[in-house]
């Protein structure tokens, strides 16, 4: 950052600027941010004071440092007052990016009660606005990283997670096949929201590859993908790939598994709700999920396609050669070539 200071008659101007950025282009600091102004004035005001000043052995008390800076801007805040300071700092936040996940042991909850004042813990104690930060700060640590990775496989949603990465580790434990382990599954949490999570990964400068179902809506997903430039058509792929040259019509992640093993995972999760029922399943629609959504429709019940991929999951742990069987392990073996190729050559 330069610093450039401009005296004009009874008036000093501060002028700053970034080299590093496109544009280096001077900006008034009264024009900046409130993050960045109160960033600049704590880094003026303390930089100097604490190596060789009057509060180089001092310690700081700070009451919600970094308060209007961007959520990324506190992370870096955080890691300046460790690599930048010898002092002991003390300070107050209600941000869970404020919250160094790295050193537990330097944390304490605050709670105040009228019978017993002002009480500082050491332990996760107190009510639930007062662990909402540390729950949120650590909560943001494991999505980062059980989800996020240097290579991201971005799928529709959890059921399509479960099946891909049960399968892919058990083809790798059985004579290979499966996806790479530098490769992190990510589910977006619907298909409507994988563009959201495209370009969250893609800001981080991660490679990243998308795996849509293969049916209409999915292509428009692809093509407003393409079009933003938030991915490249090449790290598109479609469910249909498992299937090389003779691809269904419309295919989910569920049309992967054997069509008889899904049946049976089906009745075995909705034991219950299907005791004496008799389901007539419609083979003319496309997609397994979808026939047994309208059978459990005609028969006035309630579809989850979680559920049974859900007793996949467990299956896979207990009996995986029931699930994988040679075309289940064919297809799957396919899908995760095309991937590892996709991704390597982005």
């Amino acid at each position: 950052m330069k610093v450039r200071f401009d005296t004009d008659a009874e008036h000093i101007n501060t002028f700053v600027s970034d080299p590093n950025a496109t544009f280096d282009v001077e900006v008034n600091l009264n024009e900046r941010s409130r993050g960045f102004q109160w960033f600049f004035s704590f880094y003026v005001t303390f930089a100097a004071d604490t190596k060789g000043g009057a509060a180089e052995d001092a310690i700081l008390l700070l009451d919600e440092p970094g308060l209007y800076l961007h959520a990324k801007s506190q992370r870096d805040l955080l890691n300046h007052f460790e690599a930048d300071f010898k002092n002991q700092i003390l300070y107050t936040t209600h941000s869970p990016f404020m919250v160094p996940t790295h050193r537990l042991d330097t944390v304490r909850t605050v709670s105040i009660a009228e019978e017993v004042g002002t009480t500082v813990s050491n332990d996760p104690s107190g009510d639930a606005r007062t662990l909402f930060p540390l729950q949120a700060a650590l909560g943001y640590d494991l999505a980062q990283s059980l989800f996020i990775g240097p290579n991201n496989l971005v799928v529709e949603g959890v059921t399509d997670y479960w099946a891909l990465s049960s399968i892919s580790e058990y083809l790798n434990s059985n004579g290979g096949g499966g996806l790479r382990g530098d490769i992190t599954i990510t589910p977006a949490g619907g298909a409507q929201k994988i563009p959201y999570m495209v370009a969250l990964l893609s800001s981080e400068q991660l490679n990243v590859l998308a795996l849509l179902d293969h049916e209409k809506d999915a292509k428009t997903t692809r093509d407003e993908l393409v079009k933003s430039k938030l991915i490249s058509d090449k790290n598109v792929i479609f469910i249909a790939d498992a299937f090389g040259s003779s691809p269904p019509k419309e295919a989910d992640m569920e049309d992967l598994i054997d069509p008889k093993v899904y049946e049976t995972l089906v009745h075995e999760s909705y034991a219950k709700e299907l005791k004496g029922v008799s389901l007539k399943v419609n083979d003319k629609i496309p997609r397994i999920a979808k026939r047994f959504e309208d059978a459990f429709k005609t028969a006035g019940l309630d579809f989850h396609k979680t559920r049974p991929m859900r007793l996949l999951l467990a299956k896979m742990g207990t009996d995986p050669k029931q699930i994988v069987t040679q075309d289940v392990a064919d297809r799957f073996r396919t899908l995760c070539e095309v991937a590892n190729n996709r991704i390597s050559a982005g």
